[in-house]
């Protein structure tokens, strides 16, 4: 491992293990905001990002930040984390994706009980990022959830039997050894691009998941679970995607949806989640009707959103291990509108390039998209990254951002 950010203070002669964390956050601005929730509220965070350039190196809230030389699939993982958590005397541990929380799930027994790991057990862990499982518990629960069975034997049995047209296809489980489809999701509105799609993941086609179609926006859930029960949760919608077809939210605005929030923490509960967690949902509007899609046992991409909005999911994550008396729900503003620069011009170019769109959705006019962009530079909206307290991971940011430009083999924020 080596060093990008020295600690200023006194490395290994921390006074209290307790509010000394190690967060494993990567580069971009959702462990950003993991620092800044954490170190905001007293705690000492020091930051294991990808490389120099990620934006938690460059913010002023971080203790110290690090690069390690192993990723989490390699077999000196555990060793080089456990290594950083003994210099920096920190008594726990925060990973922020979804790898990071599986290695460290299974070498949870070279940490604790002396270093708490900030993830949950395994058994919820494989429950929640089991899509056939989630769907069969929603049947059982009566949450709203889209029909679907595995690739395999849709295509053994006869889809056109089995499934109403649109598709959608997802990978069903990814942390299992195997194929996994190389985009979040894919849609076939015919049996002949369904059996194009098929072609291409037949080697792994009992790992991709096949629902029907449902019309709406992706609603957001992210939820802190303890004892049991829920602490707090926040909740927003995706308005703006890259891919367009189904991606990361580029732009999201914070809402308030109770039954989505209630049956989130009934399916955590039903599966013995403790813990962060995102669930997702698809929420159309002109119905007020929602379907389950999946459980992200992770911090999600819009937890900047769910922050500025008023929940400090970090923040009340280390509370709910050391202080739990003292976690205390607030309230939740709807109505914030927050979104990633880079992506979002991402999302203005594919609007322009007319790159393709779920199935029943169409392509705004050119005009009123870079109007939207443009509108969007206001302070109405405010940036996952920017804050005037902290402005270097934005500026680092956005320098990156500008370089990508002149890249034809990658966008603006560096997906192929």
């Amino acid at each position: 491992m080596r060093i990008v950010k020295p600690y200023k203070g006194l490395i290994g002669r921390c006074p209290d293990p307790a509010h000394s964390v190690l967060a494993l956050v990567g580069d971009t601005q959702v462990g950003l905001w993991v620092v800044r929730s954490l170190a905001r509220n007293g705690i000492a965070v020091h930051a294991v990002v990808r490389s120099e350039h990620g934006q938690s190196a460059h913010s002023r809230f971080a203790a110290s930040a690090w690069v390690f030389d192993s990723g989490p699939s390699d077999p000196g993982f555990a060793d080089e984390v456990r290594q950083l958590v003994e210099i920096v005397q920190a008594g726990s541990i925060m990973p922020v994706s979804e790898g990071h929380h599986n290695a460290l799930i299974e070498a949870r027994h070279r940490f604790e009980p002396s270093v708490h790991l900030f993830s949950p057990s395994r058994a919820s862990f494989d429950l929640a990022t089991d899509k056939d499982h989630m769907q069969a518990l929603c049947e059982k629960l009566g949450v709203p959830v889209a029909r679907g069975m595995r690739l395999d034997r849709l295509m053994a049995s006869g889809p056109e039997h089995l499934l109403r047209f649109p598709l959608v296809l997802r990978t069903r489980r990814q942390n299992v050894p195997g194929g996994k489809a190389p985009w979040k999701a894919a849609y076939a509105e015919t049996p002949d691009q369904l059996e194009n799609l098929y072609k291409s993941l037949a080697a792994f086609a009992d790992n991709i998941l096949v629902q029907e179609y449902h019309p709406g926006a992706e609603d957001h859930v992210q939820i802190l679970m303890h004892n049991g029960q829920r602490v707090m949760a926040g909740d927003y919608i995706g308005e703006h995607h890259m891919p367009l077809a189904g991606g990361v939210t580029v732009q999201r605005i914070s809402c308030r949806h109770t039954a989505l929030v209630r049956d989130a923490t009934r399916l955590l509960r039903a599966i013995g989640y403790e813990g962060i967690a995102g669930v997702q949902f698809r929420y159309d509007v002109r119905t007020d009707r929602y379907i389950f899609i999946e459980i992200n046992p992770r911090f999600s991409g819009g937890l900047p959103t769910v922050i500025m909005a008023g929940f400090e999911a970090p923040f009340m994550l280390w509370q709910s291990r050391f202080e739990p008396e003292k976690m205390r729900p607030v309230n939740y503003r709807a109505g914030l509108r927050t979104r990633i620069l880079g992506g979002d011009a991402n999302w203005l170019l594919g609007m322009l390039r007319r790159d393709p769109l779920p199935p029943g959705q169409t392509h705004q006019g050119k005009i009123r998209t870079a109007a939207e962009f443009l509108w969007n530079c206001g302070p109405w909206t405010r940036d996952d990254s920017f804050l005037p307290s902290d402005p270097k991971p934005f500026l680092v940011d956005f320098g990156q951002m500008v370089r990508k430009l002149g890249t034809r083999s990658v966008d603006i924020v560096g997906n192929q």
